[in-house]
């Protein structure tokens, strides 16, 4: 059987509350050279009978895979493994795609630029009521920064990332010791060793809401523990301290960090 294009990994954990709208925009998607997948944290909630109904109601390729909840790193990278698809999304599953064209303009665009191995776009930034705060990243100056300004400043969304499922192999995985930045920590990993590019399109929407991993205020504090640690990965004192003054002035100004 033929691999297809893109393999779209949706990691779930008593998610029927969100789920609806990831559904759906993948099934509307006009390019149909994919994959659905599905790791879910042994839900109860309903999630896995939604899931059901989807694959049973489509002809699409939509696999589901029950694996035990350790963590939303370990979850993508239990994705990654059964991708059978040359590109690789993580699409969680309160986000969904921006409109139906998404897959065939990046289908579009990956076939123009056969030798990057990744790419990424902008997501529109919904609040859980749907309501739109804005695009990230909407500037243009990140088009044009150097490579290295990454260090400083995450301006890479990975609900709008495409990445070659060969990159991962000769690479690594998501590092699972941390629970969130580690999309960072990929990007910086890979920032001198692959070709990537920015595609001028709004990928998906991603929705910030009061109990989510990356966006919920409650888990700021684990969050801003992850990012230094990541930091201090890759940067020395002197650019530690650039890159904690960057984010404390984008943090006061912009919601959105655009």
């Amino acid at each position: 059987m033929k691999s297809p294009f893109f393999s779209i990994i949706t990691c779930t954990h008593n998610s029927k509350k969100f789920l609806a709208k990831n559904i759906h925009s993948v099934d509307l998607q006009t390019f149909t050279d994919f994959e659905h997948i599905f790791i879910d944290g042994f839900s109860t909630d309903g999630t896995v009978d939604v899931i059901s109904k989807y694959k049973r109601n489509n002809t699409k390729n939509i696999r589901m895979f029950r694996s035990k909840a350790k963590g939303i790193s370990n979850a993508m990278n239990v994705g990654v493994r059964k991708a059978k698809g040359k590109y690789i999304l993580h699409l969680h599953s309160d986000d969904y795609f921006y409109d139906s064209g998404v897959l065939n303009d990046v289908h579009d665009f990956l076939i123009r630029n056969p030798k990057v191995d990744w790419i990424y776009g902008m997501i529109n930034v919904v609040e859980e009521n749907g309501v739109s705060v804005g695009t990230f990243p909407s500037r243009k100056i990140y088009r044009f920064l150097p490579q290295d300004f990454l260090k400083y400043f995450n301006f890479i969304p990975h609900q709008a990332v495409f990445i070659n499922k060969s990159v991962f192999l000769k690479y690594g995985f998501y590092d699972e010791a941390i629970s969130s930045a580690m999309d960072l920590d990929m990007w910086l990993r890979l920032k001198n060793k692959t070709t990537w590019k920015f595609i001028d399109r709004t990928i998906s929407c991603y929705t910030i809401r009061k109990g989510a991993q990356s966006s919920g205020f409650i888990r700021k504090n684990e969050n801003d523990k992850n990012m230094i640690t990541v930091e201090k990965r890759y940067l020395n004192s002197l650019e530690f301290r650039v890159f904690q003054l960057v984010n404390m002035i984008v943090d006061r100004y912009n919601k959105t960090r655009r």
